[in-house]
């Protein structure tokens, strides 16, 4: 899963130019949008809302089309790390300017009458101005400069921390997939990402997937993920 932003100010046509990549692209792509207004998404007097409000940390709604989860706020991070188990190759991210800058995420700068001008910056993979742009051309953008979210783990695998990082993916200097957690395994002890360089990364993922693919129902899977909880072994 790789992340790029997309921000302005309002009006600029950042949900426009989300509906043309998502009619264009191939990929699977969620998307996250932050709103500054109180959306009521669990109106007062709903089912949903009795059961939140009788305690449920999370509840799920779900009819014949659609399937929707209730919870608390969340920040950016802790969205990515749920989306992170969805079978999706691209997030875009409407919104959370700051949040961006806080995790280092490549962005796409909408201008509108040369307003947002102070929103550029080192991690600006591209700006359009007044909604002129190629759709092949974002496209490209996109598939070139998003990145795996790596949560400033800054772990140096690349020669970069995750700050220069995205500064030098913006520049060509680096491809998003220098990144030690492009490389298909992600280590992850007691919830803090553990850096694994590239044959480490071979040697676990290969053996694990040997290991899985012996299992009865098992034929030639995608992706695994294997969750253990130290304090039950062996008992």
């Amino acid at each position: 899963m790789r992340v790029i932003g997309v921000i302005g100010y309002k009006d600029s046509g950042k949900t426009t130019l989300i509906e043309e990549i998502l009619k264009h692209s191939d990929k699977k792509i969620a998307v996250i949008k932050h709103s500054k207004e109180d959306v009521e998404i669990d109106k007062e007097g709903t089912d949903s809302y009795r059961l939140s409000n009788a305690g449920a940390n999370v509840t799920v709604l779900s009819t014949d089309n659609k399937t929707a989860f209730f919870t608390g706020r969340m920040d950016l991070e802790n969205i990515l790390a749920e989306l992170s188990d969805y079978d999706v190759d691209f997030v875009i991210i409407e919104g959370f300017k700051e949040a961006l800058k806080r995790l280092n995420i490549p962005k796409i700068v909408m201008l509108r009458n040369k307003e947002g001008n102070d929103l550029i910056d080192d991690h600006t993979a591209m700006v359009i101005e007044d909604y002129n742009y190629n759709i092949d051309d974002v496209l490209k953008i996109i598939y070139d400069k998003a990145v795996v979210p790596t949560m400033n783990l800054n772990c140096g695998h690349c020669g970069y921390n995750c700050k220069t990082f995205v500064k030098a993916v913006i520049k060509e200097e680096a491809k998003w997939d220098d990144c030690v957690l492009a490389k298909g395994v992600k280590i992850i002890v007691d919830g803090k990402i553990i850096p694994a360089g590239s044959f480490v990364s071979s040697i676990v993922g290969n053996t694990i997937k040997a290991m899985i693919g012996s299992l009865k129902g098992v034929n030639n899977p995608k992706t695994i993920k294997v969750e253990i909880d130290v304090s039950k072994l062996n008992k």
